[in-house]
């Protein structure tokens, strides 16, 4: 049966007194004494870990600071200032290495006595979300400033309720109704009103100034791979009673036993401890000299990383735990050190294996998000075991800039957003093992990926059999001039566009965990299916006016100015012959993402019809990569190898370069210069 928002909604009834709210409501607040200390959990399910907090009073100063950053159990304590007045906004955020920053907010109307107890998480954050007019948490501290009483005790308590209303299905199921979201004590461990933190993802999403998007998904640990989860989806300007009658809180009954087991938060932390404490160890002493493969690693705190203690038991994507294959810093120097953190339940596969999102931390500062598949052991303890596919893929919400920087194109420049699906060729002898891929979408529709010599990975094919050189479905595009209303689907025709269009409001509806089932066919055996592999995204793709708030990373433009010097007149394409590498130098302004990767792409040959990318994994610290000239097969000639060493083809010449990196949720972003001829 189904269980809508309205039929539960009385369960609010039951929610506590909030007790640091003080008396009244007209006012905007008192003023706090020297020794007012606010404490708390700063936590998402699993701890808030490596986030700094502070809190902004009505006057918008800044009246206290934690004095370490959130440890594993989410727990801070702040003093006051003397004079400091409510209301009081706090802001816990973390910014990795890449540039990718975090916030959650909460909200103190007015102190009585000496301490307040006050929690930092995605509940808190939506409760600000409802109290700040622009709908941006990120914003209310400076409306608190223009207006205190958006934040007084009647105002928060108001918007506690409408919370707890929009979220009474899920409350309901974790046993949560009475526990106050802002004062009330709870321990990270999975359990209680943890696990409620762990059972939702709440993305807030800015699309101006003045609105956002709010999407509150169900994490169902039932196994279900070929639908998304439930969720809650309305925009910042709604009222309680719309976001009510226009969400149907899920498909199937949300009971205790649908939902994430207790204690799940706790078992990741302890396998992110593990993988931690391997790493610790001296190369030496984590595998046998010289070792390359599973067998090889020695370390008995490495092996009790993997399901039945066993590496060799570890497959994902086609990939096995081995040097240049999965889990290489195993294998090497560079791997000394890594930290592991900020570990999250992000779903259950079918099989009953979590998908787990985390953080990985090199000695050199470099970060990566990503995810693990891990399953039970028989010790109770999660373990490595990947999702065993036996062939490369993934899908992700996907979202670019493309500047056009030769032959005066920069009217043309535009945002495009969608998914891509990454399939990445695997060949023998030089030649692919696919003869196609078959991408089933969310909606129903079916396209196909399809090898292309010089390309790396699988391409999309057009309706009209073309294959391109991209995995990038765009829904939607719009160019950055925003006087100019035409299409770049119609002037950018060797690309992938979604025909007709999706609006933005259609994009804003697609829920952040949609299914896409790939269906491969291998060379040798071209018409019956090889393996059939479900992905599930962790976010969906942006709006246009989502995208625009994002910064993205930029070439330097000395950079543009040596492309544009070299460009050929006629066709924009810069000519790369002779030369062994390229090395383009970008830089990345505060808050925007660094590249994690940078992609060359290209065509050679006498009439330039054959087409290559070459790419190099960048630091998130570094500001340029070295870009060399790599086949990509025997029948890819884009190099030519003499006494030189390896060097690009007399003919060959860059259409573009790509700036790619990745956000904590999965969403790819890409920075793309582009140097040929429009249509």
């Amino acid at each position: 049966m189904k269980l809508t928002l309205n039929r539960l909604a009385l369960a609010v009834a039951s929610v506590g007194i909030l007790t640091i709210y003080g008396c009244g409501g007209g006012g905007g607040g008192g003023t706090a004494v020297s020794s007012t200390v606010l404490s708390g959990t700063a936590a998402t399910g699993a701890a808030f870990t490596d986030a700094t907090i502070i809190v902004k009073d009505k006057t918008g100063a800044t009246v206290g600071t934690s004095s370490k950053p959130v440890g594993a159990d989410g727990q801070y304590a702040i003093t006051l200032s003397a004079g400091a007045a409510a209301p009081f906004v706090l802001i816990a955020t973390r910014t990795s290495a890449d540039g990718a920053v975090e916030s959650l907010v909460s909200v103190v109307p007015a102190v009585t006595g000496t301490s307040a107890t006050v929690n930092i998480t995605p509940i808190t954050n939506l409760i600000a979300s409802r109290l700040a007019t622009s709908g941006d948490p990120l914003q209310l501290a400076a409306e608190v400033v223009a207006n205190p009483t958006i934040a007084n005790a009647t105002a928060v308590t108001s918007k506690v309720q409408e919370v707890q209303t929009i979220l009474a299905p899920i409350l309901t199921a974790t046993a949560t109704t009475s526990t106050d979201p802002l004062s009330g004590t709870f321990p990270v461990n999975g359990a209680g009103y943890d696990r409620l933190l762990d059972t939702i993802k709440v993305t807030i999403t800015p699309t101006s100034s003045t609105a956002t998007n709010v999407e509150i998904g169900i994490k169902l640990a039932t196994g279900v791979e070929t639908a998304p989860p439930p969720v809650i989806q309305f925009t910042s300007s709604q009222p309680v009673a719309t976001i009510t009658a226009n969400n149907t809180a899920t498909t199937t009954t949300i009971n205790s036993t649908a939902l994430i087991d207790p204690g799940t938060a706790t078992l990741i932390a302890d396998h992110l401890a593990q993988l931690q404490a391997c790493y610790a160890l001296p190369l030496a002493s984590r595998i046998v000299a010289n070792g390359t493969t599973a067998a090889d690693i020695s370390a008995t705190e490495c092996k009790n990383v993997f399901f039945g203690n066993n590496p060799a038991n570890f497959k994902s994507n086609g990939r096995i735990v081995g040097k240049g294959q999965a889990f290489n810093g195993i294998f090497v120097d560079g791997g000394t050190g890594m930290v592991f953190s900020q570990g999250t339940y992000e779903f259950t596969l079918i099989n009953g294996d979590i998908v787990v999102g985390y953080k990985s931390r090199s000695t050199a500062g470099n970060e990566v998000f990503d995810t693990f598949a891990l399953r039970i052991d028989t010790d109770r303890k999660l373990k490595q075991i990947g999702n065993q596919y036996a062939y490369p893929g993934a899908v992700s919400a996907f979202h670019q800039a493309r500047q056009f920087i030769t032959l005066n194109q920069t009217p043309f420049s535009y945002y495009s957003t969608g998914y891509t699906v990454a399939v990445d060729d695997v060949t023998q002898n030089g030649v692919s093992i696919f003869d196609h891929v078959n991408v089933t979408t969310p909606s129903g529709t079916v396209l196909t990926l399809k090898p292309k010599s010089g390309v790396s990975f699988l391409p999309l094919v057009k309706s009209s059999g073309i294959t391109t050189t991209t995995n990038a479905i765009r829904l939607n595009s719009e160019y950055a001039d925003t006087t100019n209303t035409a299409d770049p689907a119609l002037k950018d025709t060797n690309l992938f566009f979604a025909s007709p269009a999706w609006s933005n409001t259609a994009i804003a509806a697609l829920p952040a965990q949609s299914v896409w089932k790939l269906d491969y066919y291998l060379a040798s055996a071209p018409t019956t299916i090889a393996a059939t592999q479900s992905y599930r995204t962790r976010a969906r793709a942006l709006t246009i006016p989502e995208l625009k708030q994002k910064g993205l990373a930029q070439l330097l433009p000395a950079a543009i100015t040596d492309i544009q010097s070299t460009a050929s007149t006629t066709s924009g394409l810069v000519p790369v012959g002779g030369q062994g590498s390229l090395s383009p130098g970008y830089s990345v302004a505060t808050g925007a993402l660094p590249p994690t990767s940078i992609t060359m792409f290209g065509v050679y040959g006498s009439t330039l019809a054959s087409s290559f990318t070459d790419s190099v994994t960048v630091g998130s610290t570094a500001r340029t990569g070295n870009v060399l000239c790599s086949p990509a097969g025997v029948t890819d000639l884009h190099c030519t190898t003499g006494t030189g060493g390896t060097t690009f083809a007399p003919t060959a010449a860059v259409t573009g370069i790509n700036l790619l990196t990745n956000d904590p949720s999965g969403r790819v972003f890409s920075s793309f210069f582009a140097t040929y001829k429009l249509q």
